[in-house]
């Protein structure tokens, strides 16, 4: 018989039938199992607070995450899987959307299966003022299953209004015979709703403005029933990865458009009438992929996503490895108020920031890199890489969390009580900081993390002093028993102005060539990060 520790470890006992000990064998199969189940759990992440699996026996992949009125959360995505697992329905064919309400203590309020005979890709979902929901995604079905209306092309918008339990109260499809992908939803204060995406096609169907090269963001205005009121076509040869409503009542799409040496980041920001204020594109030297952009409270913008660029045009540092997490935050016209480029040797890609109610932003998304660059703890394939930067860019803190498998592609909301919730998929069964199973393929993994690492992650950062502060050359940073491997300072707008690679306690640093002026200085220790200030005389 075999014992399965998961995909990549199976430990093998020989056949009952040629066994001369099956009752040793089985007392050694149920300590090996013991001793693997506290391995897993010395290594449980002590920053998880709460976590879930929740999928069928085929793939759960999910696209959106938001806390409700009563204290829950909606979760939506999409799968193929039969009734199994936590899945209650059959697929209708293909994938469809799949959306669970969880209740304020993390149970399974309702789960519903929307689809039809083609795949149905849910990309968000979100509350609305009546305790209902609207869901948003994209659909190649014709009329079948749960879907009314004929396909007006390849793929259209499929939006769906939901009561409070899940049944659906109207539906639209909206094309033309073309591709449309919807990527978001915003509600308009007359209780109607602005759905953005991505359009090809031309005058056909439900589209009434032309086409700009051979991709355009098309943004559709409904009102409360869901009929069309007007649309708006933005840019050319643009493809729309994030569209979300703004502070002001407008509206601003994120994605990309083509370069000569490969793609950028491009943003159109307009009003609420879909009048265009400004479009900006932000550029490295090769492939950057924007993933969101965010409101921030001042009136601008934070804009992430991945990018194997290195330092040209609109981009300040190189690339880490493959890609690195590429974070700016922009003004409300468009410019550049500082960026970060965060990363290891290998692929890490960002997909959520959130503007953390203490200050900061607090941004998930993916990693398999190793300790390298900026990352402080290895990934096993793929892991969630969660970060916490202060109010100019600078990582504060870090955590690396997944199973032996892979876990992707992350977004985030941060509760009432501080703490964040983080969901996206996993393949992995339990190890290392995951306590549940696979279902199948890919499901829904949902984390429950802590506002601030423990000091199981970080205890010496309260313990550093730097001396003198203020300095005029020597900087003496006292860490006590820590090695410090690397030193980075950074201005007070979060520019790198010097990185250091060390191996050694208590360094000292020579500040002697900066400018006279407020600084950040990071510490790296193994896992642990320290951020410090000081004054340069």
């Amino acid at each position: 018989m075999c014992f399965f520790y998961s995909r990549k470890y199976v430990f093998c006992t020989p056949k009952t039938e040629i066994n001369p000990y099956p009752i040793l064998m089985k007392k050694l199969i149920t300590l090996l199992a013991f001793l693997l189940s506290t391995i897993i759990t010395q290594a449980q992440d002590p920053n998880i607070l709460w976590q879930r699996t929740i999928g069928g026996s085929g793939s759960e992949f999910l696209t959106s995450i938001e806390k409700t009125n009563d204290g829950g959360m909606i979760i939506g995505g999409y799968s193929d899987s039969n009734i199994s697992g936590e899945k209650s329905e059959d697929s209708r064919g293909g994938v469809d959307y799949w959306i669970i309400k969880l209740n304020n203590v993390n149970e399974i309020e309702w789960q519903k299966t929307y689809g039809g005979d083609q795949d149905d890709r849910l990309n968000e979902i979100k509350q609305t003022p009546d305790g209902g929901y609207i869901a948003v995604g994209t659909s190649a079905s014709g009329i079948s299953g749960d879907k009314t209306e004929a396909s007006q092309g390849e793929t259209d918008y499929w939006i769906l209004k939901l009561n409070t339990i899940g049944d659906i109260t109207w539906q639209n499809t909206i094309g033309g015979d073309s591709y449309e992908r919807a990527q978001g939803v915003s509600l308009t204060n007359d209780g109607g709703y602005i759905i953005g995406g991505s359009s090809s096609s031309g005058f056909s169907g439900d589209r009434t403005v032309g086409l700009s090269g051979f991709q355009d963001g098309w943004v559709v205005f409904l009102d409360a029933s869901g009929n069309i009121i007007h649309q708006k076509a933005h840019g050319a040869n643009f493809t729309v990865n994030k569209f979300t409503k703004t502070l002001d009542g407008g509206y601003i799409l994120g994605g990309t458009i083509p370069t000569s040496n490969g793609y950028c980041y491009h943003v159109i920001k307009a009003n609420e009438f879909g009048t265009q204020t400004f479009q900006r594109s932000y550029r490295g030297d090769s492939f950057d992929t924007l993933t969101n952009v965010t409101s921030t409270s001042d009136g601008g913008y934070i804009v992430n996503g991945f990018s194997d660029s290195n330092a040209a045009n609109d981009k300040t540092e190189d690339s880490n490895g493959v890609d690195d997490y590429w974070i700016l935050k922009i003004h409300s016209n468009g410019s550049i108020e500082w960026q970060n480029t965060i990363g290891g040797n290998n692929g890490d890609a960002c997909y959520s920031v959130i503007e953390s109610a203490e200050g900061g932003y607090f941004i998930t998304g993916y990693s398999d890199s190793d300790i390298s660059g900026d990352k402080n703890e290895p990934a096993y394939e793929a892991d969630y890489w969660v970060i916490k930067l202060n109010s100019v860019g600078i990582i504060v803190w870090q955590n690396t969390i997944g199973g032996s498998f892979s876990e992707r592609i992350p977004k985030a909301f941060q509760a009432n009580d501080g703490s964040y919730f983080i969901a996206g998929q996993s393949e992995s069964d339990i190890s290392l900081d995951k306590t549940e199973n696979s279902r199948g393929g890919y499901d829904y993994w949902i984390v429950q993390h802590a506002q601030t690492l423990g000091i199981e992650e970080n205890p010496f950062a309260t313990a550093i002093t730097l001396y003198p502060n203020p300095v005029k050359n020597k900087l003496q940073i006292n860490t006590q028993d820590k090695t410090i491997n690397q030193v980075n300072i950074y201005t007070i707008t979060g520019s790198k102005v010097l990185q250091l690679n060390v191996d050694t306690v208590s360094p000292t640093v020579d500040v002697s060539g900066l400018a006279s002026g407020v600084y950040f200085v990071q510490l790296y220790s193994g896992k642990n990060v320290a951020l410090k200030k000081f004054v340069k005389e």
